[in-house]
């Protein structure tokens, strides 16, 4: 008897006596579009730009040096981004967001004078920080447009 239950469970699935079962998911559309927004808004979007080289160090305190040199360039130039990284072994301090190595060297000129081993490096920039670089540039030019049409009236 239990010969024959054992065979019969061994050719249960042949006989198609079993059954498939199968999940549906029932969720609200509008939970589809505001996952893909999350995801959309996660995405970082970057590119090729310069920053500027202030420091890098190894070793024991070279972490400790680096906050405390971007803390120090930080009062010094508020208006400038800096940014801590490390690549083994260094910890470098990167300031600055430029499009262009012509930009930068501008800039290096006068940061030597306090940072004598300033030096432009290639970095990947993210779009945010470039927007937000010179929002003082296009209230000017909004108003150098607004001269403009007053002058023609």
């Amino acid at each position: 008897m239990r010969k024959i239950l054992l065979l019969f469970l061994y050719f249960l699935p042949i006989l198609g006596l079993s059954s498939e079962s199968s999940v549906v998911f029932l969720q609200d559309p509008r939970v589809d579009v505001l996952l893909h927004r999350s995801i959309e808004s996660n995405r970082a979007v970057t590119l090729e730009g310069f920053r500027i080289n202030i420091f890098f160090q190894s070793g024991n305190l070279s972490r400790s040096n680096a906050l405390a040199a971007q803390t120090a360039f930080s009062e010094q130039f508020p208006e400038m981004k800096s940014y801590v990284s490390f690549e083994e072994p260094y910890f470098r301090v990167n300031v600055g967001n430029f499009r262009t190595r012509l930009q930068a060297e501008a800039v290096v000129e006068n940061l030597r004078r306090l940072y004598p081993q300033a030096h432009v490096v290639r970095d990947v920039l993210n779009i945010v920080d470039l927007l937000q670089l010179h929002p003082e540039e296009e209230e000017y030019d909004e108003e150098e447009n607004d001269d403009d049409e007053e002058e023609v009236e």
